[in-house]
Formats: structure tokens, sequence, C-alpha cells
């Protein structure tokens, strides 16, 4: 985790999320990448969470996948979309208990190596969880996470004052 979201973390996220700032890919591709360093060993992939898809269609980006090309461009190693997104409301909309369940990911075919799964928010961590599961699943030896930012409010909500995802 690069910072809270109700910190300067939180404005970059948002920035790029709402409002399409692009700016600040590339440098927060190499701090993730920095972050991922420090997990352990270097991936043989990156990928990422997807959004739904109707997020994806109105926003016009898959944020989170301009995040992990960059942070694999950082690392050297490749980046695919190893993981499918069921359709279904954004984590965002749900309650706390239907958080906990996560989305319905999984995997695409690939060879089984070591993953980097990157987010742009960490608020429960099961949307990380069910990613990781769904690689392991598949093949996946080894399963790191990075994210750029993370909530505070420790029952797994943003804080009123924050933007919904």
């Amino acid at each position: 985790m690069l910072g809270r979201y109700e910190g300067p973390a939180g404005v970059l996220v948002r920035g790029l999320k709402f409002a399409n700032r692009r700016s600040p890919v590339r440098a927060l591709g190499a701090a993730l990448a920095g972050a991922s360093r420090r997990n352990g060993e270097l991936p043989d992939v990156v990928t990422w969470i997807p959004s739904t898809v109707e997020r994806r269609n109105r926003r016009g980006i898959e944020h989170a996948a301009l995040l992990a090309r960059a942070t694999g461009r950082e690392l050297g190693v490749p980046v695919r979309r190893l993981l499918l997104r069921a359709p279904g409301p954004p984590q965002s909309t749900r309650s706390l208990r239907q958080r906990r369940r996560g989305p319905t990911l999984r995997p695409r075919q690939f060879t089984p190596g070591a993953s980097v799964v990157v987010d742009d928010v960490v608020t429960t961590g099961t949307s990380l969880s069910t990613a990781a599961a769904a690689l392991r699943a598949a093949g996946a030896f080894r399963v790191s996470a990075v994210v750029v930012a993370a909530t505070t409010a420790g029952n797994g909500t943003r804080s009123r004052s924050s933007p919904r995802r």
C-alpha cells in the first residue's frame, strides 16, 4: 500500500478513476513496482482486478489495467489480463456483508507462475483475496498484491466524505 485513501494517495486514485487524470500513472507504476520488489521475488506476470463492464464502459478506461501496465513496465515483466469478472454490482455499491463475499472472479488460461495483482483501493481486502484464490486455483504458486491506497474506516466502508468507487 502506498498510502491512505483519505490522504494524497486517495486524491490520485480519485483523479484517475473519476476525472481521467492519467499524469500520475507512470509514477504510481514505479512506486507499485518498488512495493512489489519489497514483497519478495520478481513475479512472472502482473495482472489487475477488472472493473465491472458497466463501469469500464461508462468511464471509458480500465484504470487498474493502466496501473498494472505501468507496474509491469517498471518491473520488466509481462502484463496480462488473467481475471474475468462476472456481471454484477460493483463492490462500492454493496453492503459490508455483500462486500465480504467479494466479486465473482474466474481466471483465464495462463502458464502457472508467480503473479502480482495490482489494485487501486483496498477496503475490506475481499477483492484481493478473491483474485488470489482464483489465480491459485488456476496454478499460480505465489500471488502477491500491491495497491495505491487503503481506507482507514476499519469496518470495510469509506468515510462519508470519500466518493464511492
